[in-house]
């Protein structure tokens, strides 16, 4: 990712531009709170323009969404496969303890 890029986040994602201002890259989210008031943040998809693929784009979008999540005091439910292979992956799997598996709630949106 070049410097110029710019990290964003609106209501439905993290996302990142980049030096022109164009999206080139959405991890989307939903917010739920468990039967026992547990704050949880569900991904269900990471997107990457198709310029910018193989550069390691959606691993820095995942860990920069994941960290944002975590330090607002949610926990991680990883509906998208990508997420669930990166938390199991990077810093030899730091991340998942922060991990709740998905379940049929996550599934459904409004």
């Amino acid at each position: 990712m070049t410097t110029q890029s710019r990290w964003f986040r609106d209501e439905e994602s993290f996302g990142v531009t980049n030096e022109t201002g164009d999206v080139i890259g959405r991890n989307l989210y939903h917010d739920v709170e468990s039967a026992d008031g547990t704050k949880q943040r569900v991904f269900p998809g990471v997107f990457v323009h198709p310029d910018y693929r193989g550069a390691g784009l959606a691993g820095e979008l995942t860990k920069h969404s994941l960290d944002q999540s975590i330090a607002e005091g949610y926990r991680i439910v990883p509906v998208c496969p990508y997420v669930a292979q990166w938390m199991r992956e990077y810093d030899d799997g730091s991340y998942l303890k922060y991990r709740d598996e998905p379940s049929s709630e996550h599934l459904n949106v409004d």
